[in-house]
């Protein structure tokens, strides 16, 4: 009775253990697992394009070429490639396979092997995962991609299995330091100097803060000493006489333009 329960004990035990390395789906790009841990693909996908862009499979025969881009959907830059019946098109895809026009002039046909939407990460082990596409219909075509540990590269792509007539399921091997203990890949940090104000915008800023709180403080002040109209404006000689003052100011500047060098002009007098 009591090796019975102890059994029981160590089934339970082994199915929490494991339950901690299951991959809780987020996003295309990101899941969690165990303690908080968490895969990051977004520093590996590219969001304007394939990081991965018509690949040849090495060793290959076929001509079909294969791109793939974790994390963010893509659509076929080809506006006169074809699909071919039964499949899907390259639109808001994970991975699309394009294989050239038989004949010489013919268009490409191109089509998809996985939705990004429809990405689950899933893994076997806490140091075995993959994710899984689909194309959100029913049929046997699908992609998986095994996430590989290889602290030597951010992005490194293998085509495992290639799709044929008989056989849709797509096979890759994504080689990222991303799939590595402890997960440090993180989503890119924004710059923070994008962000926030400039200098020269804190700048104005203070200038008419202080310029504003010049002309309140005097207004109130005047105000409390009798004055009234024009008279309420602090130093309002002053700012009469600056649109003057300016004008001057532009036109000496000018006409000084125009002028010879003053030490021309003394050189010449010399002479």
């Amino acid at each position: 009775m009591f090796l019975e329960i102890f059994s029981i004990f160590l089934i339970l035990v082994r199915a929490a253990f494991s339950a901690t390395a299951v991959c809780t789906f987020q996003t295309p790009c990101q899941c969690v697992f165990g303690a908080g841990q968490v895969i990051d693909l977004s520093t590996v996908g590219t969001p304007d394009h394939p990081r991965f862009y018509e690949i040849l499979p090495e060793n290959s025969t076929d001509s079909a070429l294969y791109s793939y881009n974790p994390c963010y959907a893509f659509d076929s830059s080809d506006n006169y490639a074809t699909v071919k019946e039964g499949n899907v098109p390259c639109k808001n895809a994970a991975a699309c396979v394009r294989t050239p026009g038989k004949v010489t002039g013919d268009p490409p046909e191109e089509h998809a092997v996985g939705i990004q939407s429809t990405a689950i990460f899933q893994s076997d082990t806490d140091k075995s995962f993959h994710i899984f596409y689909d194309l959100q219909k029913k049929g046997l075509q699908n992609l998986t991609v095994i996430l590989k540990c290889d602290n030597s590269t951010l992005h490194k792509l293998d085509i495992n299995q290639l799709e044929t007539p008989d056989n849709g399921n797509v096979i890759m091997t994504l080689h990222t330091k991303c799939a590595c203990p402890p997960f440090s890949c993180a989503s890119p940090t924004p710059d923070k100097s994008s962000h926030g104000l400039s200098t020269g915008s804190k700048l104005l800023i203070a200038f008419f803060t202080i310029l504003l709180a010049y002309f309140l403080i005097g207004i109130v002040w005047n105000f409390c000493n009798g004055a009234h109209g024009m008279e309420l404006i602090p130093n309002v000689d002053f700012w009469n006489e600056l649109p003057k003052l300016i004008i001057e100011g532009v036109l000496f500047t000018c006409s000084c333009l125009e002028e010879r060098d003053p030490m021309e002009k003394c050189i010449l007098r010399k002479n």
